[in-house]
């Protein structure tokens, strides 16, 4: 802790000295702590949201094996990545993030258009982010109406909730977000804190009072040992592909810890909060995603009815559907379980709030850039409330657009957090990349250095952006049609396509990379694969 300590008061006092070295002057409302970025950091990355959206994906693709072991080997691979973005972060503490690293780890050919793709994919992807866990809300929300009001079986079942209606109270959760993102950044701050307080204390009650109620358990070597994926559902035969496509669900819950470094204009201790914040919110994740995972496992009554149609939320939620059968099995009535979901309803409330936070700050810095449409209008900042307003409203906009293909198909969700993880490692994949290749003498360390261990973090972390991005653009049902598609390739090529074909008709005359707000010193950019790139 003294290392801890002793940097965070040196990296405080040269925070705006940082920010105008790397060409920026102090726009953003410098209020937020290391706890504050790591709870707003720890609020994006929310795995009870992400494994309540994912956990009828894992069941369906392998069952408890796929749960419990896929979320261990998930974490221990995006720790590798979190170690290598940490240390770029600690070296480069803005806004921009990982478009603003590939500019400065990027040759002199190539840093401009590394950048520009880089930005659109990182945008990209936090927009699919923010997006499914909106929708994971207003999943739950209908969930809520449909239990509230008799279930989904029986002669009293409840309110039926149509497509149209599912679309209507995901566009309310957004609107509501935008509200709360209107705020000041001090009020942000609140939520930020209010959140991991509820993460933390939340999932600790739901994790011991789930089998307390639940009358029966899993044993051991079911949940640990019980590979069972429904291969008529999928149309897939080979194990090995159903366990690789299982994956996409812990993937899914294990994204967007780099939102610390967007917020590192706006945090004190840059260079040492962000990078401490995204290793903290790996570890927390771990942490609370296995506790719940385990919890939700063993408390299964009916391994057989997890997914049936025939269950109370219709086979819809099986989070939710197995609170309803434990609390239906000790107590008659399962109502009582709608008190119990009320801790990953607010979780995914609190994580929407802290994607849209993190996604504004990226578009406005962006922007800030000139390389959006309309920059001007998205880099404004607010003087009332000192945040990105604008940037705050597109974003909304933009979540409420990638949402409409649930209208017509039932793999929507996967599609949308398909983006969401290909767009944010397609951006992690550029920044690793020319980490690996940066000389050790050219890369700027900063108070985070992992020293002679970078090259060897940075190799694996490389593999696994690969592996993942390949996993997520793959057909995820058999045979392949219009309902079943997964568009998130054609969404990621698009943004490829429009950002390679905007770079190379226009965007290579004017755009430089990161545009200095202040006059200064070169500042020793760095010349890192130049041979190569």
């Amino acid at each position: 802790m003294g290392w801890l300590k002793q940097h965070l008061q040196e990296s405080e006092q040269q925070d705006v000295g940082t920010l105008h070295k790397l060409g920026y002057k102090q726009e953003l409302s410098r209020q937020l702590s290391m706890f504050h970025n790591f709870a707003t950091t720890f609020s994006f990355l929310s795995p009870i949201t992400g494994l309540t959206g994912t956990y009828a994906f894992l069941y369906t693709y392998g069952g408890p094996v796929s749960a419990i072991w896929g979320w261990c080997l998930v974490v221990c691979f995006n720790f590798m990545i979190g170690l290598i973005l940490s240390e770029i972060c600690s070296a480069y503490p803005t806004s921009g993030g990982v478009y603003y690293w590939a500019h400065k780890l990027g040759s002199p050919r190539t840093r401009n258009v590394l950048s520009f793709v880089c930005g659109w994919f990182n945008v990209l992807g936090q927009l699919g982010s923010s997006a499914g866990v909106a929708y994971t809300t207003a999943w739950l929300i209908t969930d809520f109406i449909r239990l509230g009001t008799g279930g989904a079986a029986g002669a009293a079942a409840g309110v039926a909730i149509s497509q149209p209606m599912l679309l209507a109270v995901y566009a309310a959760v957004l609107i509501l977000i935008g509200l709360i993102n209107t705020v000041t950044v001090r009020a942000l701050g609140v939520v930020g804190e209010i959140s991991i307080w509820w993460h933390v204390i939340g999932c600790t009650t739901f994790v011991i009072m789930l089998p307390a109620v639940a009358p029966t358990h899993q044993t051991a070597e079911w949940v640990f040992t019980t590979f069972a994926p429904d291969k008529a559902y999928t149309g897939i035969d080979s194990m090995p592909m159903l366990f690789i496509l299982s994956l996409l669900g812990c993937q899914w819950a294990m994204v967007g810890y780099d939102a610390a470094s967007h917020l590192t204009e706006e945090t004190h201790a840059a260079a040492v909060s962000g990078p401490v914040s995204i290793l903290a919110t790996i570890g927390m994740g771990f942490l609370l995603g296995i506790s719940f995972l385990l919890s939700v496992t063993f408390s299964i009554q009916d391994p057989a009815n997890v997914l049936s149609v025939d269950n109370a939320v219709g086979g819809s939620n099986p989070v939710m559907g197995i609170a309803w059968d434990a609390f239906a099995a000790r107590f008659g009535n399962g109502l009582g379980s709608l008190g119990l979901m009320t801790v990953p309803l607010l979780c995914s409330m609190f994580c929407g709030n802290a994607c849209v936070t993190s996604t504004s700050r990226t578009l406005y810095a962006f922007s800030r850039d000139g390389a959006v449409p309309l920059s001007r209008w998205w880099s404004k900042v607010n003087p009332r409330f000192e945040a990105p307003v604008n940037a705050v409203w597109c974003v909304v906009l933009l979540c409420f657009i990638l949402g409409l293909p649930m209208l017509h198909s039932y793999v929507a969700f996967a599609a949308i957090t398909s983006i969401g993880v290909v767009g944010l490692y397609s951006s992690y994949l550029i920044c690793i990349s020319l980490r690996l290749l940066a000389s050790e003498e050219d890369f700027p360390r900063g108070p985070f250095h992992l020293g002679r261990w970078s090259k060897l973090v940075a190799g694996i972390a490389l593999t696994w952006a690969c592996i993942a991005i390949i996993m997520f653009i793959l057909p995820q049902v058999y045979p392949v049609t219009a309902a079943s598609l997964n568009y998130a390739p054609v969404a990621v090529g698009l943004v490829l396509v429009v950002s390679l074909g905007w770079w190379f008709a226009d965007a290579r005359k004017w755009f430089t990379g990161p545009r200095k707000t202040v006059e200064e010193e070169e500042d020793g950019r760095v010349e890192a694969a130049k041979a190569v790139l």
